[in-house]
């Protein structure tokens, strides 16, 4: 799910505040491009390579230079190398106002879908940042699910107000952003059918995240030998309840700087899903997403449900999936 920026953020380092400014927030929630010395992008250079002392964030409107996909199924790594979905985190806007809109765009041939255009079965995600406390805060506020084509679904905090912008709920990660410790807070949340049509009672989810250097797998569509790619990531984990054990399910990210979101994964407990054992044990034969940094399982009885990796880079490029948004 990915985000938008709020007009009018201070940067939380100005302000006095322990966590990442909005410059630094976007970095991680968005993929960058390379610049040369005019300022142009450079086509098929990634952030990670030499040569990207200048750099910015990724515009909707543009051909991107580079392009991050998943991985495919481990039967099908020779015959689909690039993966099944393509997934680019761009600024954009969303309801009139400077957004981060992450795509999830299908492609390849597979099942009938191309990259770069958008079907009524891909969707995308979307989140404020807003200027907190002690820093940034960064939260979902939209999201399409591609199992309701055209259904756009709004995750909304008590802060919403009708004819208003949308009080975003879905945290991400707020004020300090810790190494070696998770920060946590239990967010309040539901999910409405339009911006401002605000619920009257809301959910309490928990929310962990923090930062950390970690290595993660790494391959291009025309080099399959696997690879290790160091990143600065933010991690973040957001649960059904407020306690760990009483949750059905957790949704973990991993945002690193320069890419975007890399990964997500959602993990099932068994104690209030019968079929997550089973559903566990397919997700593991299709060898999609190998252990990375804490990829650990909550607690005894959860199982690993379902996994992207988005570290399948191509130098090609590409026009943005267009995720049709108010």
């Amino acid at each position: 799910m990915l985000l938008a920026l709020s007009a009018g953020a201070t940067d939380a380092r100005e302000s006095g505040g322990d966590g990442p400014g909005e410059a630094e927030a976007t970095a991680f929630l968005a993929q960058s491009v390379c610049l040369d010395d005019a300022g142009r992008p450079v086509p098929g250079r990634l952030p990670f390579e030499p040569g990207c002392d200048r750099r910015r964030p990724a515009r909707i409107d543009e051909v991107l230079p580079w392009r991050k996909t998943d991985y495919p199924d481990s039967a099908a790594a020779v015959a689909r190398p690039q993966g099944y979905m393509a997934s680019d985190a761009v600024v954009g806007r969303l309801l009139g106002r400077p957004a981060i809109i992450q795509t999830f765009d299908i492609g390849g041939g597979f099942q009938g879908h191309e990259f770069g255009r958008f079907e009524p079965d891909e969707g995308g995600q979307a989140a404020l940042l807003r200027p907190g406390p002690g820093g940034v805060e960064a939260s979902f506020v939209v999201t399409q699910d591609g199992g309701r084509p055209g259904v756009l679904q709004w995750f909304l905090s008590p802060d919403c107000r009708p004819g208003e912008p949308p009080a975003p709920a879905w945290l991400a990660f707020a004020g300090e952003v810790p190494e070696g410790r998770w920060a946590e807070r239990i967010a309040p949340i539901n999910i409405a059918s339009a911006p401002d049509a605000c619920p009257r009672d809301f959910g309490q989810a928990l929310t962990r995240w923090r930062r950390a250097r970690i290595a993660l797998p790494m391959r291009w569509h025309d080099d399959p030998t696997p690879g290790s790619l160091p990143v600065e990531a933010i991690v973040s984990e957001h649960y059904a309840r407020t306690e760990i054990a009483a949750s059905d399910h957790l949704e973990r990210f991993w945002f690193a700087r320069d890419l975007g979101m890399v990964r997500w994964e959602r993990w099932n407990n068994g104690a209030f899903l019968p079929d997550t054992a089973e559903r566990g044990r397919w997700f593991a034969r299709t060898g999609r997403c190998g252990p990375v940094p804490f990829s650990d399982s909550p607690g005894p009885g959860w199982a690993l449900v379902d996994c992207r990796t988005w570290t399948n880079f191509s130098r090609q490029g590409g026009r943005v999936a267009p995720w049709p948004l108010p």
